[in-house]
C-alpha cells in the first residue's frame, strides 16, 4: 500500500468515516484518533504531521494565569469536511498547571458563569469537539470545580460543541472521580503517560500493563465506551541528578548518534532506551512500534478512542503504520 494510501486512511479512520468492521478479515468497531499538542513544547523542530492528518491535529487554548482569559496558542487550521477536531482547554503554563486559578473563579459565581462562557466560544471557534486539562486540584476542591466544569460543558454544548471530555491524570480517582465526571462529560480522557516521570527513575512513559490497569480503573464505574486513551508521542531524558526533561523522537535519534550510540527495545513496554554513561543520562521514549503495541492491547481492551499526544518531532513511521494497529 502506498504512503498517501496509507495517509489517506488513516484520516478517513480518525474522522470516523471508515468502519473498520467492514474491512476484509475485520470486525472490530471503527477506531477514532486526535491528534493534541502537548502543552509542554520541546526546542526541537523534528518531522511535521503529514498533510493528509493534519487536519486532525487539535489546537491549544491556555487559560492565562494572570488575566483567567482563555487564550488560543496556535493558529486555527482549516479542517477538512467531516473532520472531528478537539480544543485542547488548559491551565498549563510555563512549567506546571495552575489550579489556584480555577479556584479563584469558583469563588465568585459570576465570574464563573463569564469564564465558562469565554471558554465555550474559544472552543467553538477552534474546532468541533473539547477536552478540558485542568488538573492540580485537590479532592477538597472537587465541589466547586464539578460546579466550573458542568458550566463549561453547558456552554459548550449550547454551541454545538461535541464531544466534550476531560483530561485525567492517571491513578487519581479520589480528586478525578470517574462517575461525577462523567455526569458532565461525553468522554473521560485517561491520560496515560506517567509511569516514569519526572520524580521517579528512568523507564518506559507507559508500559501494556500499566496502561491496562489505569483503562480498568476508569472503565469499571462507567464502561469502556466512555474512555479514550491518551498515548503519548515523546518521551524523557533523565540526567545524571535524576531530573527528567521532555525530548522528541527527532532529538533523541540526534543526541544518540551524536555519541554513536545505539536505541535498545525493553521488551516488556516496547519502548526503546539508551543510555550514555560519558554524559550520564538516561532516555525512554515511544516510537512506532511502540505506539503499535500500545494501540493492539487498548484496542483488545475495548477501547475505540484514542488522542495522541505532542506530534511535533514524532516518529515518522508512526503516520503510515498507525492505521493497521487501528484496525486490528
Amino acid at each position: 500500500m502506498s504512503r498517501i494510501i496509507k495517509t489517506a486512511l488513516f484520516a478517513a479512520i480518525a474522522a470516523g468515516a471508515v468502519d473498520c468492521s467492514r474491512l476484509p478479515g475485520r470486525e472490530p468497531p471503527p477506531a477514532t484518533v486526535w491528534i493534541l499538542p502537548s502543552t509542554v513544547r520541546s526546542s526541537g523542530a523534528g518531522p511535521s504531521v503529514p498533510d493528509g492528518i493534519a487536519a486532525f491535529q487539535g489546537s491549544l487554548i491556555v487559560v492565562d494565569s494572570l488575566t483567567l482569559s482563555p487564550v488560543p496558542s496556535l493558529a486555527r487550521r482549516d479542517a477538512s469536511v467531516g473532520a472531528s477536531r478537539i480544543a485542547v482547554v488548559t491551565t498549563f503554563e510555563g512549567n506546571r498547571y495552575h489550579p489556584e486559578g480555577i479556584r479563584a473563579l469558583t469563588e465568585d459565581a459570576a465570574a464563573s458563569g463569564a469564564f465558562a462562557r469565554k471558554v465555550a466560544s474559544a472552543a467553538a471557534q477552534e474546532g468541533n469537539g473539547m477536552f478540558v486539562d485542568f488538573q492540580g486540584s485537590t479532592p477538597d476542591e472537587l465541589t466547586a470545580n464539578t460546579s466550573m466544569l458542568r458550566a463549561i460543558g453547558d456552554s459548550a454544548r449550547a454551541r454545538g460543541v461535541a464531544p466534550i471530555g476531560v483530561i485525567v491524570p492517571p491513578g487519581d480517582t479520589v480528586g478525578y472521580p470517574t462517575a461525577i465526571l462523567a455526569r458532565t462529560f461525553d468522554l473521560i480522557v485517561a491520560r496515560l503517560s506517567g509511569e516514569h516521570r519526572n520524580g521517579t527513575s528512568p523507564g518506559p512513559l507507559v508500559s501494556p500493563e500499566w496502561m491496562t490497569r489505569q483503562i480498568g480503573m476508569r472503565a469499571s464505574t462507567i464502561g469502556i465506551n466512555r474512555i479514550a486513551a491518551e498515548l503519548p508521542l515523546f518521551g524523557y531524558k533523565w540526567d545524571r541528578s535524576g531530573v527528567a526533561t521532555i525530548i522528541t523522537f527527532a532529538e533523541a535519534q540526534v543526541l544518540v548518534r551524536s555519541e554513536a550510540g545505539v536505541f535498545r527495545r525493553d521488551q516488556a513496554s516496547g519502548s526503546i532506551t539508551s543510555s550514555s554513561l560519558r554524559n550520564g543520562w538516561t532516555i525512554w521514549i515511544e516510537d512506532a512500534t511502540t505506539l503499535e503495541r500500545l494501540v493492539s492491547v487498548a484496542r483488545r481492551a475495548g477501547i475505540r478512542r484514542f488522542a495522541l499526544l505532542g506530534p511535533e518531532g514524532a516518529d515518522p513511521e508512526i503516520w503510515t503504520r498507525l492505521p493497521a494497529a487501528l484496525r486490528r
